[in-house]
């Protein structure tokens, strides 16, 4: 988006907010275990993309992919 501004919504397919939930009960169950308070899905999104963003690359042939180092 050039110079315009970020959309503050997002639709996700019913397949990926099944995998945000499923991954928002592993992670809060992980999380209660060492006394840490849950995460609501959307505050785990907004994690997932703040960790995550910084390594996101065109690859040559044109597929987005996450580089993990």
């Amino acid at each position: 988006m050039s110079g315009g501004v970020m959309p503050t919504n997002i639709r996700l397919t019913n397949t990926e907010q099944e995998a945000i939930r499923r991954k928002a009960v592993e992670i809060n169950k992980a999380l209660v275990k060492v006394g840490r308070p849950p995460l609501r899905d959307s505050e785990l999104v907004h994690k997932i993309l703040e960790k995550s963003v910084p390594y996101v690359r065109v690859s040559a042939s044109g597929e987005i992919v996450v580089e993990t180092e």
